[in-house]
C-alpha cells in the first residue's frame, strides 16, 4: 500500500514538472519557437496537406503572417458528394476578407496590413452527412525577403561556380603533375638501367683487361728468364772450358 503511494505521489510530480516545462519553456519547447521555424529554409511558410472534412462541419487552420507578406491559399476537392464547399479567409479579428462559396476549388491572394493569425477556413455545409476529402496549399512569403533568398541563393550559386573552376585548375594542375611525375619516373628507370649496363660493361672489360696483363706478364717473364738461363755443362754432359 506504501508503495503504491509512493508512485502515484512521484506520478504527480513528474506530470506537474512537464506541464511547467511545456508551458514556461524557452524558445525551443514553447511557442515563441516554433512561430518562426522553417523545414525548408524558405523565407516564410509553406504547407501543403489533405483533410477530412465532416459533413456539415467546418474546419479552420491557423498561420501567422508577418507584416506586409503576401498569403497564397487554394483547395480542391478531391472526393465527396457533390465536391462544392465554402471556402474563407478571417483576419485576426475573426472577419471573413475574402470568400469562395460553392466551390470545388479555388485560391487565393491576400497581401496582410499587419501581423497577426489568420485563419483559413473550408465548410462542409453543402452536405449533412458526406464527408469530403480536401487538399489544401498554403504559401506566406514576404516579398523583399523573397528577393533578397534569391540573391543570396544567387551568390552561392557564383560562390560554387567559382569553386567549381578553381577545382578544375587543381584537377588540371594534379593531371599535370602526375605526367611530370611518371616521365620522370620513365627517365630515372632509364638512367638506372643504363647505369647498371655500363657498370657491368666496365666491371667485365676491366676483368678481361686484367687477365691479358697477367698473362702477358707470366709470358715476359717466363721468356726473360729462358733467355738468360745458360747451362754450365755441354750437350754431352761435359762441364765447359
Amino acid at each position: 500500500m506504501l508503495s503504491s503511494s509512493y508512485v502515484c505521489f512521484m506520478s504527480i510530480c513528474l506530470w506537474s514538472l512537464l506541464h511547467h516545462v511545456l508551458m514556461e519553456g524557452g524558445p525551443g519547447v514553447g511557442e515563441e519557437g516554433e512561430e518562426d521555424f522553417s523545414f525548408d529554409g524558405l523565407p516564410g511558410a509553406q504547407h501543403e496537406f489533405k483533410v477530412e472534412v465532416p459533413g456539415n462541419q467546418e474546419e479552420c487552420f491557423v498561420q501567422k503572417v508577418a507584416q506586409n507578406a503576401e498569403l497564397h491559399a487554394s483547395f480542391e476537392v478531391l472526393r465527396g458528394g457533390s465536391r462544392m464547399v465554402d471556402f474563407y479567409i478571417k483576419d485576426v479579428h475573426n472577419r471573413v476578407i475574402d470568400e469562395l462559396l460553392y466551390k470545388s476549388e479555388g485560391s487565393f491572394k491576400y497581401t496582410v496590413p499587419a501581423t497577426g493569425h489568420y485563419q483559413i477556413c473550408v465548410n462542409n455545409v453543402h452536405s449533412r452527412f458526406v464527408s469530403k476529402l480536401v487538399h489544401f496549399y498554403i504559401v506566406t512569403m514576404v516579398e523583399e525577403e523573397w528577393t533578397k533568398y534569391v540573391q543570396e541563393i544567387d551568390e552561392i550559386n557564383n560562390t560554387v561556380e567559382n569553386f567549381t573552376v578553381v577545382i578544375t585548375e587543381v584537377q588540371n594542375s594534379i593531371k599535370q603533375v602526375r605526367l611530370h611525375q611518371s616521365a620522370t619516373r620513365m627517365n630515372v628507370m632509364k638512367d638506372w638501367y643504363m647505369v647498371t649496363g655500363n657498370n657491368s660493361y666496365v666491371m667485365y672489360w676491366s676483368l678481361f683487361q686484367i687477365a691479358c696483363v697477367l698473362m702477358t706478364s707470366s709470358f715476359q717473364v717466363y721468356f726473360v728468364r729462358k733467355l738468360f738461363n745458360i747451362p754450365n755443362v755441354t750437350p754431352t754432359a761435359k762441364p765447359r772450358a
